[in-house]
């Protein structure tokens, strides 16, 4: 951002929660920066304005089958109060309506379904006639113009100032780092598996606001099975950003009074079964130091040496944390390439000596050359 001088910057609000949190002196040269994709997160939205009060920041909504945005406000100040970041209004040659499971329009505070129509609607979805026929509709609603819409399957309300508040999905869809996912398409395939009887998939919140997919398992009866094994099932079916990052194997799952699986009483993955490598080995300073930094950005007790960060729940935007978090504790710039190329603690910590050797050997040299002159 800063060696390329960009002043206007769109970021999914993973990423803003990520570079606000771990590289905020990054966005000093920004004017105008955009973000959605996701719920923005007060805490952050406010430190970045308090940082940065003259740079124009936007909130943006809007579903991919609307080309893209679909409503967006200026956010200038949060006040204390506030609990939420609305979506705004409609863009230019875009519509929203918050309707009832009547399809029609609710008065201003009263949750409903938010459609989106305008301009960017899309015709609809590739060979999926019936999907289409679903989420594109027409409403017999003499209140509302003639005209397909989009059913986004989103919560929201009017608020008195004719911006709009989102309350959160009417499915059980989830978005993680900017995906829309179906956690029943991943029960579905774990269910192929040989081994399972039975399968739920949460998204559970870890590492300072992010979300992961967490899998739940029931076994077959003795039947051996293992995270790699399911993971590897999954890989061979669905993308992987669907692959979950933790699993956990349970006896039975908890139910609700109709005997349906109770998923708010799920339990959150043991981070101590969950944490691989061994319990006793041998690290130097700088490797105990790197993994008790990774185990914090990955929400985990401890990691071994040789625990490999992806395999654990790392990605990208992760990453970015731990290479900020290696600059403020060794004053070092390890370049993120180099997280893919050693994703262990053991690997990275080479790349840092070697960083720290090299700033020796420059400083030795400086001094000789001082001392010649």
């Amino acid at each position: 951002v800063l060696e390329r001088g960009v002043t206007t910057l769109w970021l999914t609000t993973s990423l803003f929660h990520q570079m606000v949190e771990g590289a905020l002196d990054l966005l000093s040269g920004v004017r105008q920066l955009l973000t959605g994709g996701d719920v923005l997160p007060v805490p952050q939205a406010r430190k970045f304005i308090e940082r940065y009060p003259a740079c124009r920041f936007v909130n943006c909504y809007g579903p991919t089958e609307n080309t893209t945005f679909s409503t967006s406000i200026a956010i200038e100040a949060i006040p204390a109060s506030v609990m939420a970041v609305p979506i705004g209004r409609p863009v230019a040659n875009s519509r929203a309506y918050i309707l009832d499971r009547f399809l029609h329009p609710v008065p201003v505070g009263v949750p409903g379904e938010l459609f989106v129509a305008g301009d960017g609607l899309a015709i609809g979805y590739l060979n999926r006639g019936e999907l289409t026929g679903e989420k594109f509709v027409t409403v017999a609603d003499g209140a509302l113009p003639a005209g397909r819409m989009y059913r986004t399957g989103d919560l929201a309300r009017w608020r008195p100032d004719g911006t709009i508040d989102f309350l959160g999905r009417m499915d059980d869809q989830v978005k993680i780092r900017g995906f829309r996912i179906e956690p029943g398409e991943i029960e579905a395939v774990l269910q192929r598996h040989p081994a399972i009887r039975e399968a739920a998939v949460c998204a559970r919140p870890y590492a300072g606001g992010d979300k992961r997919l967490v899998a739940y398992c029931i076994l077959k009866g003795e039947t051996a099975c293992t995270e790699d094994d399911l993971k590897g099932h999954i890989r061979a079916s669905l993308p992987p950003y669907m692959v979950p990052s933790a699993f956990v194997f349970l006896a039975e799952f908890p139910r609700n009074p109709n005997g349906k699986t109770d998923r708010a009483q799920l339990p959150d993955p043991d981070a101590e079964s969950a944490d691989a490598g061994p319990q006793e080995e041998e690290l130097s300073p700088i490797e105990t130091a790197l993994a008790e930094i990774i185990a914090g950005i990955l929400g985990r007790t401890r990691v071994g040496a040789e625990d490999d960060f992806f395999a654990l729940g790392g990605h990208s935007l992760l990453a970015m944390q731990v290479v900020s978090r290696i600059r403020d504790n060794w004053l070092v710039d390890v370049p993120l390439s180099s997280l893919f190329e050693f994703p262990t603690v053991r690997g990275l910590a080479q790349v840092i000596e070697t960083k720290l050797l090299d700033q020796i050997e420059k400083l030795s040299d400086d001094e000789a050359e001082k001392g010649n002159g």
